[in-house]
């Protein structure tokens, strides 16, 4: 059995479907009808559903929103995820998390709430998908422009980013299944500029520049100061970091 926690979300929707056509068997999906957050909810459905490969998926996601919620964002993505790797301890199963760049020298709660959740998936044997910028993802920019006036000026902030499609995100997902423990991540390209990045979108288009929100920073960066990037084939990264444990550094 294969579970996705998640699963209504922009990406664990197409996981569901993907990992039972790619890795075969049954496919489980559980969303906010079991709030990651309360352990016992979590262990009842572990216990029902037995799975024995977990895609966590459920976060609290948005940057700006965890400026202003801190301890929301921490006890989702992070008691969330102990919840989740208590749960999978009891039934064996294995956990692969998904993550974001902006576990890269966190300057947010929610870049940092996904460092920890990060560690203690490694701390636990299980693996890590660390994924840069999806557009095709909820509560992006790219929504807002989609839904201005075709006149209407696009609002960009001198920002910069990584990008993947969620294609990629999701082979990520996939791909992790087959590798040793450890952080993966796939090889983006060049960081854009968000200027550039609307300017091919919409050619000819006005914009305007704005300030970065409250959780934005200027730019992602590739990995951390503190990690290094291996070759791991297929187009796909190992970031190894000095401070990953045991499990994540064997054949690194």
């Amino acid at each position: 059995m294969i579970l996705v926690t998640g699963a209504a979300g922009s990406l664990g929707s197409v996981l569901v479907r993907e990992a039972g056509a790619r890795l075969g068997g049954s496919v489980a999906a559980i969303d906010r009808e079991v709030d990651v957050r309360d352990r016992d909810e979590v262990e009842r459905a572990f216990e029902a559903l037995a799975p024995r490969l977990v895609f966590h998926l459920a976060a609290a996601k948005h940057a700006p929103e965890g400026e202003l919620d801190p301890l929301e964002v921490s006890e989702t993505n992070v008691t969330g995820t102990a919840n989740v790797l208590a749960a999978a301890d009891g039934c064996g199963a294995r956990v692969i998390l998904a993550s974001s760049c902006k576990a890269c020298d966190p300057e947010t709660a929610y870049g940092a709430s996904k460092l920890i959740a990060e560690r203690m998936v490694l701390n636990a044997g299980g693996s890590v998908a660390r994924f840069y910028n999806v557009p095709e993802t909820c509560g992006n920019v790219f929504e807002l422009w989609r839904g201005l006036p075709e006149d209407a000026p696009l609002p960009v902030s001198p920002c910069s980013r990584y990008f993947q499609s969620r294609e990629s995100a999701i082979g990520l997902l996939l791909a992790v299944v087959d590798l040793p423990p450890g952080r993966y991540c796939v090889d983006p390209g060049a960081p854009r500029s968000m200027a550039s990045v609307a300017a091919d979108l919409y050619p000819g288009r006005p914009q305007e520049t704005i300030e970065p929100r409250r959780g934005d920073r200027l730019a992602e960066p590739l990995c951390a100061v503190h990690e290094r990037l291996f070759p791991a084939g297929n187009g796909l990264n190992r970031v190894v970091s000095q401070h990953d444990s045991a499990f994540a550094l064997v054949a690194a």
